[in-house]
């Protein structure tokens, strides 16, 4: 099983923004060490949700201090990119980390985003498909012509190319229905966040596999991507649940501020159809914990969580969240030790 870390970089209000990268850097640097699969660094501008509007760049920083570790951009908000300019620093990341890059691509963002970077929000999801389009043509290592609705090109020749063959694993964030129906007809694996129950995510499979079939894919194809797809959960170990619960109840009702504030100041994303908009509603601490979005607890209580997780999806890949806003690096680093030596050896594979 592939067990990689997903980072935010979330400022809580104590902590100056160094300390944020301080921290993260820490604990990204710790995780070859541990073991861990990857590190993955999400895209977000203008506010405390996420300091980091240039995952490349921290990944880049990254992949010079390691050697085996994968670094996965979690996501690149596609549409606020021109495709070949992304194309061609993602290239060169897989370069310089031999071919340790991951990609996740996505179209969420702010309106303020959207604003600022020029783009219509309302052709979001066509600019991701097109843009998805111009980056593996960007890394055949060949002149292309590319025709489209928002870009085009002449005798293009992107260099240098990915270490990657045809290219860098390329993966789609799956928020939505929608989301789920353009992975299935482009035959690219998914992302999934945090927040989407257990029940959901098995109608989403169903609608993954339904919409891949209806594409022509045959099954041994269709398994071979869902193989490769992503869960995410909120993760934290302590030597005892009373310690786990206290280390995370503030850094994750930090995060569920965070996240009321975004999706109703007036500039934040949309919220898809298919997900409960109860759940941006800020509630109890003890209510989070009686969804299935957090594993929280000893190290037998998260290795019993994470296989009730992995049972009831089928993902053969989580990413763990455990670096959330204002929780103190020591304890960060001790539940990925945790993590690392008591719960991630005890997990037996998938058949």
């Amino acid at each position: 099983m592939d067990l990689g870390l997903f980072f935010l970089m979330q400022r809580d209000e104590a902590w100056s923004e160094q300390e944020v990268y301080d921290s993260a850097m820490e604990q990204m640097l710790a995780a070859e060490s541990l073991g861990y699969h990857s590190v993955w660094i999400a895209e977000h501008h203008f506010n405390d949700y996420g300091l980091c509007p240039t995952p490349p760049v921290l990944a880049a920083w990254l992949a010079a201090r390691t050697r085996t570790l994968r670094v996965g951009m979690g996501v690149s908000l596609l549409p606020l990119h021109h495709p070949v300019d992304l194309a061609e620093n993602l290239a060169v990341l897989d370069v310089v980390s031999g071919g340790r890059l991951d990609v996740g691509i996505g179209r969420g963002g702010t309106l303020q985003d959207y604003q600022t970077f020029q783009s219509d929000r309302a052709d979001a999801r066509a600019r991701v498909e097109e843009g998805i389009a111009l980056l593996q043509a960007s890394w055949t290592g060949v002149p292309f012509d590319f025709r489209g609705r928002f870009h085009s090109a002449e005798r293009l020749h992107v260099r240098p190319r990915p270490v990657q063959r045809p290219h860098p694993p390329l993966y789609i964030a799956s928020n939505s229905e929608d989301s789920v129906r353009s992975a299935a007809r482009l035959g690219l694996p998914t992302l999934s966040s945090f927040f989407v129950p257990v029940e959901e995510l098995q109608r989403r499979h169903r609608l993954y596999r339904e919409v891949s079939r209806e594409h022509g894919r045959p099954e041994a194809g269709i398994e071979a991507l869902e193989q490769q797809a992503w869960g995410m959960r909120v993760v934290h170990v302590a030597p005892s649940r009373r310690e786990a619960l206290a280390a995370i109840e503030a850094p994750f009702m930090g995060y569920q501020r965070k996240m009321a504030v975004l999706r109703s100041d007036g500039t934040g994303g949309t919220v898809p159809n298919s997900f409960d908009r109860s759940l941006l509603k800020l509630r109890p601490f003890a209510e989070y914990l009686n969804t299935d979005w957090m594993i929280v607890g000893t190290p037998d209580e998260v290795h019993d969580g994470l296989t009730q997780y992995r049972e009831a999806t089928g993902y053969q890949r989580v990413l763990l969240l455990m670096a959330l806003p204002g929780l103190p690096t020591d304890l960060a680093l001790r539940s990925m030790r945790l993590f690392a030596e008591k719960v991630a050896p005890a997990l037996a594979p998938v058949h």
